[in-house]
């Protein structure tokens, strides 16, 4: 701090000054043109200072650029069109009409307006969220309030069947595991990988850098639209997305396969062919699928759901609860979304993204590549000079790289589009070719293949039809949990078997209950027959 009127050879100092003597001239000059201003603002002639005496400066505050500073690491995962500063003096702005040789300094002794609170507001907000909350304040939240609702991710399929099994566990789930996410064991990484060379035999997988949620959500609703495609030019597709709601809640998730074949006729192997072959009759020959006769408004999608299991025996009974509540929910979001019931801009808003936002050009610059640097030769092979290959009779495996909805498609047609609200009538244009006669395209008939988690061999599978009375009693007595109205409940007496795979069977209340229940039980037989004899 330098103070004024302080001469910069000053003896009575023990430090000296950093100013020599003009430095200090120009200093002292400033300090006296402040107090000038200072006595303007208070009296209605303005002071003018010489300007011999001081030089022209203008200082403004950085609150008043309509570009504010962020930090570099923002700025550089962020695409979000900003004005940014020009290089060089700030421009010219006059809150004052004072004539050019007045020296204006900012009063720093005040925050500059709008700054100061701004800041305060969002570090207090940001105070206030990583505050935990006390246990009253996680009692009179419901668990759809605390982990599925914005701006956390909405409800998923997996959240909604995993009650089927032990409504408990998946309790302790949310509550005690980091992220709210199950703990990876071998048997699930073993899982996974069966179920992405199952992905890989139909489609390629190129990786985009996204600079947005808006434009990491158009990738989304491109691949369902690839997906659409290749159901319609293969017979099959994975990994399809789908969106709908569920008691008033918009719920997401993922179809293992939609696929013409009917699942009861055909079993598709891990290696080699992605189709499964047609059926052969007794006499040796191929029989040819009725669906071949049949027009494209007539055939039927069936959904299939792939299990992996460490031995070739099947669940069944309340093992197999889950995974039929996990393909009813399937069956109703795909039915909603074939009749043409998909919310676009609703799924949209639930994600809080802005339709109208257009993509970066980077982004855009990333899809066009596609183009350029996979598929230099696509003008020689659109002007008719070879014919395009069947691709109905595509069969793509695990060594081959599947000619599925090739990367050109996605150069060629995406980079028409530049924001979600112009991707949303071409997604339903593709949901209406693929379902022309809307829910009665999807079969009622479910499938659940099983396969082996070392080798991907199929073991077995099981089907069963939907049935829209069992999912809504079902729903309906799991929303009350997800709602608050009650506590979460264990599995019963005879399906204490699922203990036996929880991580959480040590410390869980519910079988320390059911335990003491059923001592009790055993005391309470015990002492009748003693008081008999």
């Amino acid at each position: 701090m330098v103070s004024s009127n302080v001469p910069a050879n000053c003896n009575d100092s023990d430090y000296g000054s950093d100013f020599s003597d003009g430095e200090a001239d120009i200093v002292n000059s400033l300090l006296e043109s402040l107090h000038a201003v200072r006595a303007a603002t208070e009296s209605p002639a303005p002071v003018l200072a010489s300007p011999s005496d001081a030089p022209v400066l203008e200082v403004v505050p950085a609150a008043l650029d309509p570009s504010p500073a962020l930090p570099d690491a923002y700025l550089a995962k962020s695409s979000y069109s900003l004005r940014k500063r020009a290089h060089g003096p700030y421009p010219t702005r006059s809150w004052h009409r004072t004539p050019p040789e007045l020296v204006q300094l900012p009063d720093l002794s005040r925050s500059p307006p709008g700054l100061h609170g701004e800041f305060t507001s969002r570090q207090t907000q940001a105070e206030v969220d990583a505050q935990p909350e006390n246990p009253e304040q996680l009692a009179a939240r419901s668990p759809l309030e605390r982990f599925r609702s914005f701006p956390r991710k909405p409800l998923t399929v997996t959240d909604l069947s995993s009650g089927a099994w032990c409504e408990l566990q998946y309790a302790y789930v949310l509550t005690r595991l980091p992220g709210g996410r199950k703990t990876r064991t071998a048997a699930m990484r073993g899982g996974s990988a069966v179920h992405q060379k199952l992905e890989d035999q139909v489609h390629t997988a190129v990786r985009v850098s996204v600079a947005r949620k808006e434009e990491a959500f158009a990738l989304r609703m491109w691949n369902v639209i690839q997906g659409l495609r290749t159901l319609r030019d293969t017979g099959m597709t994975r990994e399809f997305e789908v969106w709908g709601t569920i008691d008033g809640q918009l719920v997401n998730g993922a179809i293992d396969e939609l696929s013409f074949a009917c699942p009861v006729d055909e079993v598709e192997p891990l290696t080699g062919d992605a189709r499964s072959p047609a059926p052969v009759d007794r006499s040796g020959k191929k029989q040819t699928p009725i669906s071949k006769y049949l027009g494209s408004h007539h055939r039927q999608v069936y959904l299939l759901d792939a299990k992996t299991r460490g031995s070739t025996k099947l669940p069944t009974g309340a093992a197999l609860r889950p995974t039929k509540i996990q393909l009813f929910l399937y069956h109703r979001m795909l039915c909603e979304m074939a009749a043409g019931k998909l919310d676009l801009p609703a799924v949209m808003a639930r994600y809080g993204l802005e339709a109208e936002v257009r993509f970066s050009d980077t982004f855009m610059a990333q899809i066009g590549s596609l183009h350029d640097d996979i598929f230099d030769d696509a003008d020689s092979d659109s002007d008719g000079s070879e014919a395009p290959e069947d691709r109905q009779d595509a069969r793509p495996s695990l060594d081959a790289t599947p000619a599925l909805a090739p990367p050109l498609s996605i150069a060629t047609d995406f980079i028409k589009y530049r924001c979600l609200s112009q991707l949303v009538p071409l997604l339903l244009e593709e949901i209406s070719l693929t379902f022309p006669q809307g829910a009665s395209n999807v079969a009622d008939l479910l499938c659940v293949q099983y396969r082996h988690r070392e080798d991907g061999r199929v073991v077995g599978s099981t089907t069963f039809m939907a049935d829209t009375g069992a999912l809504d009693n079902y729903i309906a007595k799991n929303m009350q949990w997800w709602h608050g109205r009650r506590e979460p409940e264990g599995v019963p007496i005879e399906e204490t078997y699922k203990c036996g795979y929880c991580e959480f069977a040590e410390t869980c209340q519910w079988r320390m209950d059911k335990e003491k229940e059923i001592y009790d039980r055993k005391r309470a037989k015990a002492t009748d027959r003693t008081g008999k004899q």
